[in-house]
């Protein structure tokens, strides 16, 4: 049985958020989709970031953390892309 390879602190940390807004996005009824399909393209898009570029990697994630923050509140029920 192979396992799945160990993944870095900050690996962790990356797909906790990933869930995290995943989970928040399905509690938004009907842009749930929307936000959904925005969290998923945004961490694709930078999928290819150098693992040891921990700087870029730290920014990425407090810049995500904020736009989290900001979906969460109640107010708020769906993303629009410009």
């Amino acid at each position: 049985m192979n396992r799945a390879p160990r993944l870095s602190g900050l690996q962790r940390q990356v797909l906790s958020l990933y869930r995290t807004v995943l989970r928040t996005a399905r509690g938004k009824g009907l842009q749930a989709d929307a936000i959904a399909n925005f969290a998923r393209t945004e961490f694709e898009r930078h999928r290819q970031v150098d693992k040891k570029n921990y700087q870029l990697i730290e920014h990425l994630m407090r810049k995500a953390k904020r736009q989290l923050a900001m979906v969460q509140q109640k107010e708020v029920t769906g993303v629009k892309v410009l």
